[in-house]
């Protein structure tokens, strides 16, 4: 079902987040990049305003600044890791909001939403599981997948 060898990007969400270009695992440099860039993945699409994201990555950070400095360096880092690879148009960045773009990737979980054949094989019940705000995401995959087998 995925060729995670073809041109555009395949972003494995089931089981642990990561990301593939032609074959090759991505690695990043900062932790908050990759995750600012699973809560893209997991808005699927829809602009995800800065200060979402600041409370998001923050983990409790009390100084609402330093937050939005916080996503403001993880972006910086993000773009330079999907440069790296020529692969920095699958993110898009608007006035105080980022996305991610949808027609630059293939993913599992999106796949599995609308409900592409097979897609649902490949999900065993966890769902970005490194990310405990992937839960609320995990929990609507769970009943559709439940829903489809059923």
């Amino acid at each position: 079902m995925f060729d995670i060898n073809m041109d555009k990007v395949y972003v494995k969400t089931f089981g642990g987040f990561d990301l593939y270009y032609r074959g090759e695992l991505i690695y990043f440099s900062s932790s908050k990049a990759k995750e600012l860039l699973a809560v893209l993945v997991d808005w699927r699409g829809k602009a995800v305003t800065l200060a979402h994201l600041a409370g998001v990555l923050s983990e409790g950070e009390r100084d609402e600044a330093a937050a939005k400095q916080a996503v403001h360096l993880a972006w910086h880092r993000l773009k330079q890791t999907l440069k790296k690879y020529g692969i920095e148009k699958i993110v898009i960045k608007g006035r105080g909001t980022y996305a991610i773009n949808k027609e630059q990737i293939v993913c599992d979980s999106y796949d599995m939403v609308r409900q592409v054949e097979g897609a649902s094989n490949y999900f065993a019940g966890e769902y970005m599981p490194e990310y405990s705000w992937a839960e609320v995401t995990l929990s609507s995959l769970m009943r559709d997948y439940f829903e489809e087998k059923f």
